[in-house]
């Protein structure tokens, strides 16, 4: 089996059709998609590996034309869904934003517990110069409606760099973490395990 395929062998994500050379994808769209599909049951909390294989760091290893194909042509287990080339390309930019991107300058979010019951604290590390601001807000969304948990002001720890807050979950299934740092975004899918 081939390298590029092998690390996808698992993901329940999709068959489509292949990234098209040069396009950009959407971190934030392909987190919804990644977690709609429940991709960290394979794949584990915070994409470290399970019964998949680790996707934490991906870009590092396989280029984005790659991790499309990898999608696009998965080997079994790993199960078929219909992704258009887009929604592709935004899978591809969540799954390389994981740990900061290719030149690791993106912030790095994570959960602990990695899989948590009714609320978790999340730690945001942030490369360069600090934000002034961080924000998180956790989401699930249930039929056609959206149901939001409080917003969360994240503060700074004894390293600058770092940013924590506690979130809370009313009830299990799966959730998004939407953190907003001097007007920018980054979005963690977590799956909770079960209610207050």
């Amino acid at each position: 089996m081939k390298r590029s395929l092998a690390l996808f062998a698992l993901m329940p994500l999709v068959a489509l059709r292949a990234l098209p050379a040069g396009a950009a994808g959407d971190p934030a769209a392909g987190a919804a998609l990644v977690q709609s599909n429940g991709c960290t049951g394979c794949h584990g909390a915070n994409f470290q590996g399970a019964t998949g294989p680790k996707l934490y760091g991906i870009e590092h290893q396989l280029s984005a034309s790659q991790i499309a194909d990898a999608i696009a042509n998965p080997q079994a287990p790993m199960p078929k869904f219909p992704l258009d080339s887009a929604e592709i390309a935004d899978v591809v930019a969540y799954l390389s934003s994981l740990d900061g991107g290719r030149g690791g300058a993106g912030p790095v979010a994570t959960l602990t517990p990695a899989k948590p019951a009714s609320h978790a604290t999340l730690s945001v590390r942030f490369p360069g110069a600090p934000p002034h601001s961080v924000t998180a807000q956790a989401s699930m969304i249930m039929g056609e409606a959206m149901m939001s948990g409080a917003k969360v002001t994240l503060k700074p720890t004894g390293d600058p760099h770092v940013w924590q807050g506690k979130v809370s979950f009313s009830m299990g299934g799966p959730w998004t973490i939407d953190v907003t740092y001097d007007g920018k975004h980054l979005t963690l899918p977590v799956n909770v395990a079960g209610s207050m």
